[in-house]
């Protein structure tokens, strides 16, 4: 897989949290940027495997390692907020890639 696959170009943001003195909190987005990413649908289905269960996930996002990611950067794909499941590194020869699992949540969200 070449990065010839990286044909998508979602955004991503992380966002910092304050507690406001309602108690509530608002977050408040630190970063955001766009990635070329290989995006691949999955049907959401949790299953188990050797009896640990795995968590749905929507998407399996490939995208060039970069540090801003962690486990909480949200990524924006076709107006569809998505939380991040789980994260993990990915090496062809000299290029490290990150493999996101990402799942759909309810919000949709208007960037331009």
């Amino acid at each position: 897989m070449g990065t010839g696959n990286l044909n998508r170009r979602p955004t991503f943001y992380n966002e910092s949290y304050t507690v406001d003195s309602g108690g509530g909190t608002t977050g408040t987005v630190t970063e955001q940027w766009q990635a070329w990413a290989q995006i691949d649908n999955r049907t959401g289905n949790t299953y188990a495997a050797q009896a640990t269960e795995l968590t749905q996930y929507d998407y399996r996002v490939k995208v060039r390692f970069d540090g801003r990611f962690n486990s909480n950067t949200v990524m924006v794909y076709e107006g569809q907020v998505c939380k991040m499941g789980s994260m993990s590194i990915e090496t062809e020869g000299y290029k490290n890639y990150l493999i996101l699992r990402y799942q759909k949540t309810d919000t949709w969200v208007d960037l331009s």
